[in-house]
Order: structure tokens, then sequence, then C-alpha cells
């Protein structure tokens, strides 16, 4: 009798294991379901290692480099399209110089490339060369309605951004809510890759809590060296949470080591399993330098090779 009793007390916490341990795996299934990654207009047009690896229409991301070019772009998401992917080209607002230039280029875009969303941002440009030096008078242009564009993607920034404080950044994000109530197309934020989920899963409850309705796709480091990723943040002007890099990453010997975002993903998945109204939609994944190793991590993902350890970390099985 007493070994029943027993077992009866503790199958309630096997239970309590085994069901966080399901949400956890539905979790990650969900916001890797429709995952996209980023590409330089280069590693596209030169058949980046591991490209022909990527599922039939994933999405890929066409970086907008300061000295790249709109024929460059048109090219990298024609031949993206022919592999079988969806080309999400970035359209820099302060490299647009007119509504009639933009509107052209959305037609080739769209009747070339067969491209059916783009990602809108401002630009690293700190004037604009033309009329838009920003994503709002882009939206604002009419331009978009009459495209063929079926979606669109705008920057999100959880961590700030030096160039506009909260109150602006609200009002910016109340304004695109708007757009994409107005016009029916869907909108969705993606955001910069980050090194602590704590203040990105705050950001997504604030924002929500203050009116935003628009799903966020996260976006991720890929499978990469610690010097890549403090150099890229560095240059892409991730926030306070590249001291988390530092503070993982002391020694000479850490300094070198592959690092893979699992401990982020696991964060991501645990608050959109605590929280069933979360925003977190997809996760978007930067390489970095690190395009090959990124796709084998990004497709072991997709397809469930992965394992969660005693603590509920996610460990994902590549071939590394």
């Amino acid at each position: 009798m007493w070994f029943r009793n027993a077992r009866k007390k503790l199958s309630p916490t096997h239970d309590s294991a085994t069901d966080s341990t399901d949400a956890l795996r539905s979790s990650v299934s969900l916001l890797a379901r429709d995952l996209s990654l980023e590409v330089s207009p280069r590693e596209a047009l030169r058949g980046a290692e591991g490209l022909e690896t990527l599922a039939p229409g994933t999405r890929v991301f066409i970086t907008r480099l300061p000295k790249g070019s709109f024929e460059e772009t048109l090219a990298a998401s024609t031949r993206l399209r022919e592999l079988g992917l969806r080309p999400v080209p970035h359209i820099t607002a302060r490299t647009t110089s007119d509504a009639a230039t933009f509107a052209k280029q959305l037609g080739r875009y769209v009747g070339e490339a067969g491209v059916r969303e783009i990602l809108l941002v401002a630009g690293s440009n700190e004037k604009a060369e033309g009329a838009f030096s920003n994503t709002l008078q882009i939206l604002e242009s009419g331009v978009i309605e009459s495209s063929g564009l079926t979606a669109l993607n705008v920057a999100g920034h959880p961590e700030g951004h030096p160039q506009a404080d909260e109150r602006e950044l609200h009002r910016a994000l109340e304004v695109k809510n708007a757009f994409s109530t107005r016009t029916g197309i869907p909108l969705t934020i993606v955001t910069q890759f980050f090194f602590d989920p704590a203040p990105i899963i705050a950001w997504e409850a604030r924002i929500r809590e203050k009116g935003n309705r628009l799903p966020i796709d996260i976006g991720l480091h890929g499978v990469t060296g610690v010097a890549s990723l403090a150099k890229h943040a560095v240059a892409c002007g991730v926030g306070a949470s590249i001291k988390v890099l530092g503070s993982h990453s002391g020694s000479v010997l850490q300094f070198a080591q592959i690092r893979t975002p699992d401990r982020l993903l696991s964060g991501l998945a645990a608050a959109k399993a605590r929280d069933p109204a979360n925003l977190f939609r997809n996760i978007h994944v930067f390489p970095l330098g690190g395009f090959k190793r990124t796709v084998e991590w990004a497709n072991a993902v997709r397809n469930g090779r992965y394992s969660f350890a005693s603590d509920g970390q996610l460990e994902v099985a590549t071939s590394d």
C-alpha cells in the first residue's frame, strides 16, 4: 500500500514535467514553423553554401547594404525565387528618391522577381537622399496599397533607438497598426538580434498593453563565433543586452567559441508557453558570417531535431 500511495504522489510531478516540456516543444514548433533568414545580395547571387537546403517557400530577407543598389537586390530576389524561396528585399526609405521611383521599383520586384512582401526600414544614412526620411512617410505615400504586395514587414526596436525616444517609437507603432487595419495588408514587426531574452519579452508585453496588435518576428543571431557576434552587434546598434555577451565571453578561449541561439530560443518559447496572448510569431535568423552552420541549425529546429535538458534548456541537434 505504501508503494502505491508513493506512486500516486509522484505521478503529478512527472505529469507536470511532461506537460511543461510538451508546452515548450509546442512553442518552439510555432516559432519555427515559418522561420526566416537574412542574406546579403552577394550570398544570394553566389549561392551561399546551405542555401539550397532550405525548405521550399522559406522566407529569405535580402539586406540593402550602404553601397548596394536596387538592381543588385532585384537580381538577388530573382535568384532566390528561382531556388523556390520567398524573397523579402529590404527597402530603405532614405535611399528612395520619390513616390514614383518607389512605385516603379515595387512594380519590378513584384513583376520580375515574384516578390510578395518587403521589409521597410529607415536606413542607416543620417540624411535622406530624396523625399522620404522615415518609413511612416513611405506608408503615407499610397504606393504600397496598389503595388501587388500581400504583406509588409517593419523594424521593431525592443532595446530602443538612438534617434527616437520611447514616445516617438510608440507613436510610430500606432501609425503602423492603423495602416494595417485601414488597408487590410498584414504587417509584421521584425526585430534586431539580441543576447538577453528578458528585455525583449518585457518589451512585447509593454507594447501589447499600449495597444499593439501586430505580430512580431524575433531576431536571433545565427551559429557563429563570439568575435563575429560582437562586431555585428556594434555595427547594428544592438542595445544593452550586448553586455550579456561580454559577461559570458570573458576569456580569450570563450571569445573564440562558436555560439548558437539555443538559449535565446528557449527563453522565447518559455514566454510564449506562459502567455498565450504573446505576439511572438516567428524567429528571424541573422547568420552573421556563419551561413552554413546557421542553415543547418534552422533546418534542425524546423524539423523538430532538438531536445530539452533537465533545466528546460533547448538543445538543437546539428551535424556539428
